[in-house]
């Protein structure tokens, strides 16, 4: 049975049931409390209540997260990252249900402060936010409040159109201790490949005879075929076949070695994904069409390659002047 007390000018509902902890709520009217105790009775004599699951700590949420979830997605390996950063901080022996948004907006200002990116703190809070998205929806804690909903995002800042010269690729090889990185830096330039998609990139996806790459793990999931021309055929060739993978070397380790290139070189606004921006810029200025461009890039929606078009704008204005 159903007892209702009234407390701080709210009505809390208990009931006792025959097997199970005692289920509690509290609400501001005496109505909503027994509508809700009858249907808690209800479905308790129906066979269908199930008692609630057991508090996790962030920690065993994190562990669960990444054992059911991230496992399944196609960067898991980069989001293990931020799931071991969430398993690590000082919130991660709290309860799901306590842990506040100002916990967070806490630790968003103490990321910034640490000179962290924008994007990196909005990735982290992404998978903070889907993590309780998925305990609410899927493992049973219904009355789950997701602490990430209200919370403040850092800002993205303004894209900015950063050209790499050929002196600055020189520049950054010449700055590097990585044997792998001088040809991946050369190959994303001539191809227009993510990084992910080099990393993945094997000796038997490389045609030699047709002229093409097969690039079959992609961002969006489709498979496309590279143009192998003559540069990127040289860079290829200097190479050693140490495995089936043309690069022994994982996404992060690239990421790293990319940076600490970047910083002996003294250049600033740069990361390994600016190549291949630069290498779609430099196929509009070959005079490429959208279309074109797009088989090569692998992108989608043509709208994200208009983007590129304006730095034709004198080409343009030479043809209209002809």
């Amino acid at each position: 049975m159903a007892t209702f007390r009234k407390r701080n000018n709210k009505w809390q509902a208990r009931i006792q049931l025959a097997s199970g902890p005692t289920q509690a709520r509290t609400f501001l009217r005496l109505t909503d409390a027994k509508r809700w105790a009858q249907q808690v009775e209800t479905s308790y004599q129906q066979g269908i209540f199930n008692n609630p699951p057991e508090p996790m700590s962030l920690y065993e949420a994190m562990q669960q997260y990444q054992q059911t979830v991230s496992i399944h997605k196609k960067r898991a390996k980069i989001e293990g990252y931020r799931i071991q950063a969430w398993m690590d901080s000082q919130w991660s022996e709290l309860k799901l249900e306590h842990v506040k948004t100002y916990h967070l907006a806490k630790w968003r200002d103490e990321q910034i402060k640490q000179g962290k990116k924008p994007n990196t703190i909005r990735l982290h809070l992404a998978v903070l936010s889907h993590l309780y998205n998925v305990a609410k929806s899927e493992w049973g804690y219904e009355h789950l409040v997701n602490p990430v909903t209200h919370l403040a995002r850092p800002k993205l800042p303004k894209v900015r159109e950063t050209r790499i010269t050929d002196q600055d690729i020189a520049l950054i090889i010449n700055n590097t201790t990585s044997s792998l990185l001088p040809s991946m830096i050369k190959l994303a330039l001539f191809t227009g490949m993510r990084r992910s998609e080099l990393v993945k990139l094997q000796w038997i996806d490389i045609h030699w005879d047709k002229q093409y790459m097969h690039v079959k793990d992609t961002k969006n999931g489709e498979e496309r075929f590279i143009p192998l021309t003559e540069k990127s055929s040289v860079v290829l060739r200097k190479m050693n076949k140490i495995n089936d993978r043309v690069f022994n070397i994982t996404e992060h380790a690239v990421t790293v070695a990319f940076t600490r290139a970047i910083k002996r070189s003294q250049l600033t606004h740069m990361s390994f994904h600016t190549l291949r921006h630069e290498a779609i810029t430099r196929f509009f200025e070959m005079g490429l069409t959208i279309p074109e461009v797009a088989s090569i890039s692998g992108h989608k929606s043509w709208a994200m390659l208009r983007r590129y078009t304006h730095l034709q704008s004198q080409k343009l204005i030479n043809k209209l002047e002809d």
